[in-house]
């Protein structure tokens, strides 16, 4: 465990060289302050009520934390795999799975965190904790996949920024249960987000079940990938 963090502490020392990731690791505060205290400025300046919305402003908080986060290790990784440096690893103590959990899974634990401590200062709805958390692991679960696909579909960081626009398709799930009423809300239903959204839209747990099996389906074609491509 050591060797994962050792590895870890490397790839925080170049995001910190990097003003764009390292910017992006305080945005989801900055976010946070704006919907808590934004929202209700513009309510009272137009006299508009957004409270149905509030579950997708709060669904956006719960996601941003981890994306940005799975993003900046994402780029991290894509540059060390076009330079080879990912095969030294592989062969290092560290392990190849020692190396994917230092890319993917240390930052997905991080970012479940920070999103837990977002949610609970700056939702704008009160939810149960363990909605709270629910969603926190949710989120950090849908951004790993958007970092495997950034990985495995780009071969170099100009293709990993177009993939970005592409991987965030995946959160169109968010909106579809609260715009579309009939049955045609469950054509996004492969999407994780769909069911997370559901989740908050129903006040229920077993949605963020669903979520989790839909997630581990796309897992697995895109960690195959990943392997084939650290295989090289």
């Amino acid at each position: 465990m050591k060797k994962v963090f050792n590895s870890t502490g490397q790839v925080f020392q170049q995001i910190t060289k990097d003003p764009m990731m390292f910017a992006a690791c305080f945005t989801p505060f900055l976010v946070g302050a704006l919907i808590k205290f934004g929202i209700p400025l513009i309510e009272n300046a137009t006299k508009f009520s957004l409270l149905p919305y509030y579950p997708i402003f709060d669904l956006f908080l719960s996601i941003m934390a981890p994306v940005l986060l799975c993003f900046a290790f994402a780029m991290i990784t894509l540059e060390e795999i076009d330079d080879k440096v990912s095969r030294y690893f592989s062969i290092t103590p560290l392990g190849k799975s020692g190396y994917i959990f230092s890319r993917l899974g240390i930052p997905a634990i991080l970012s479940t965190v920070v999103t837990f401590i977002v949610l609970l200062i700056f939702s704008l709805e009160r939810r149960p904790v363990i909605m709270v958390l629910g969603l926190s692991v949710l989120g950090a679960i849908q951004a790993i996949i958007v970092a495997l696909m950034i990985i495995t579909l780009s071969t170099n960081k100009l293709e990993g920024m177009a993939v970005t626009k592409l991987a965030a398709l995946t959160l169109l799930g968010i909106p579809a249960p609260f715009f579309i009423d009939s049955y045609y809300q469950f054509a996004v239903g492969f999407l994780p987000s769909f069911w997370v959204a559901k989740a908050v839209q129903n006040e229920a747990i077993l949605y963020l079940t669903i979520a989790l099996l839909v997630a581990l389906i796309w897992y697995y074609f895109l960690t195959k990938r990943l392997f084939q491509k650290l295989a090289g």
